[in-house]
């Protein structure tokens, strides 16, 4: 049965096929127009993959998702437009009315940014040019390099800054303590707590035992600020013997963060290179135009059976 339908449905074609060509060659024709550059002009693609490098750990989000978070902030995007002037080149007329949503979607159709299976982040670009797109997708990543320094240069900024302060707090209670040290020793000839005990003890009994030592007097003395002040001396250097030690800590990690403001470093690794493109990937006009004739084909099948219905 269906045999005899399909050979009945291809008879009436052939009894129709003139009119049916003729819907076939106008539609062939229109699509053509309307696939042609003026009406849908051509666009280029170009891309790239890199995996995230030195970013420093934010929340719990994933290297990548990081890398996708700043390439999709309006930071980012707005130095992406004045660099190419995209506002230009994407032909949205500044007339006083607002045109940041159009200008927004526009370069979210065009710039695309995702992850992919295996950690990296990939950029496309399309645009109708292949010298803008490949030269978006390697601005892309200079302005993305650009900003994850200067943030990471501030936070490091911020980190030497408390630092230098803990520094100069530091030196200034070392500073304080040795004063307080030299006074000491200066009135009270005390150098080394206990090595000098020990001699002056010796001193002292040997002179105490020989009698009349006329060295006596001095060595009483001695004993007397070992005691009465020794004990302060010992604390005050071992307070100064700290606290040099914890400013050489400190000072470690400045010039650490020093070095974290001062340095430049790529915070991504490329894992496949952008290249200007030299096909088109956008329209896909043979499809366009096969799809537009089996649909007026269909259509003028449909539209001819009813007709014909009709007419009955």
């Amino acid at each position: 049965m269906e045999g005899f339908e399909s050979m009945g449905l291809l008879q009436w074609v052939y009894r129709h096929l003139k009119p049916i060509l003729v819907v076939q060659v106008i539609a062939l024709v229109l699509a053509i127009i309307f696939s042609s550059q003026y009406f849908l002009p051509k666009e280029y693609k170009s891309f790239t993959r890199v995996y995230p490098y030195n970013m420093s750990e934010y929340s719990h989000e994933l290297p990548s998702e990081q890398m996708i978070e700043f390439l999709n902030s309006t930071d980012i995007k707005n130095q992406v437009i004045q660099r190419f002037n995209l506002v230009k080149h994407y032909e949205i007329k500044d007339d006083g009315k607002p045109y940041f949503d159009k200008l927004y979607t526009m370069y979210d159709h065009n710039v695309v940014v995702r992850p992919t299976e295996f950690g990296a982040v990939e950029v496309t670009v399309y645009d109708i040019s292949p010298d803008t797109a490949f030269a978006m997708v390697k601005g892309i990543l200079e302005i993305l390099n650009q900003k994850v320094h200067e943030i990471q240069k501030e936070k490091s900024q911020e980190v030497a800054g408390m630092l230098k302060m803990a520094l100069d707090t530091k030196k200034h209670q070392i500073d304080s303590m040795s004063v307080l040290s030299k006074d000491l020793s200066s009135k009270y000839g005390l150098l080394e707590y206990e090595s000098q005990t020990r001699e002056v003890s010796r001193a002292y009994y040997q002179a105490l035992a020989s009698k009349g030592s006329k060295q006596f007097d001095e060595i009483a003395q001695q004993k007397k600020n070992l005691e009465d002040h020794g004990i302060e001396f010992r604390e005050v250097n071992q307070h100064i013997e700290k606290a040099v030690n914890e400013y050489n800590d400190v000072l470690a990690k400045y010039d650490e963060a020093i070095k974290d403001v001062n340095k430049k470093l790529t915070y991504w690794n490329m894992v496949s290179a952008p290249f200007k493109p030299d096909t088109y990937c956008y329209p896909m006009r043979t499809l366009i135009i096969l799809g537009t004739c089996f649909a007026a084909f269909i259509f003028s099948i449909l539209a001819m059976r009813s007709a014909e219905k009709m007419r009955h």
